[in-house]
């Protein structure tokens, strides 16, 4: 499905990418279909760099790293916190580690590699519920 159609059908809806590289991308998608990610974060200067805050019952829509739709996504809770204050139970729901610990320091080094991280950074939390799904993400090598 084109991105227009889907724009069309979810008026208001945002489209973005998960990660910073195609890999990173297609293996988010990937924890994302399984069921394993429920929740992301967006940093505040991400924010203030032009990303668009999610928004509870918006649907949007997440993109392959190249633009192609992956899925649809519903915002269905959000809550605002500091980088250093995130619990457990936040940053496994979005079922990228396994541990608080795994979460800081891949979150830390992704927020690096953006030029943005303190450890006194605002994130907004953000779960959600997959809407559609397009289909598998191509294997990046």
């Amino acid at each position: 499905m084109s991105l227009a159609a889907l724009q069309s059908r979810f008026p208001g809806a945002v489209t973005y990418v998960f990660g910073d590289s195609a890999r990173l991308s297609a293996h988010l998608l990937g924890l994302v279909r399984s069921g394993a990610k429920r929740a992301t974060c967006l940093s505040m200067a991400e924010v203030a760099r032009g990303e668009a805050i999610p928004q509870i019952g918006r649907c949007d829509i997440a993109t392959t790293f190249d633009g192609r739709p992956a899925l649809v996504n519903r915002t269905v809770e959000l809550r605002l916190v500091r980088f250093c204050d995130m619990g457990a139970e936040m940053a496994l729901a979005e079922g990228e580690d396994e541990t608080l610990e795994g979460w800081r320091a891949g979150h830390q080094a992704y927020y690096r590699r953006m030029g943005v991280f303190d450890p006194q950074m605002e994130l907004i939390w953000e779960r959600f519920e997959v809407v559609e799904d397009f289909g598998a993400v191509d294997v990046v090598g």
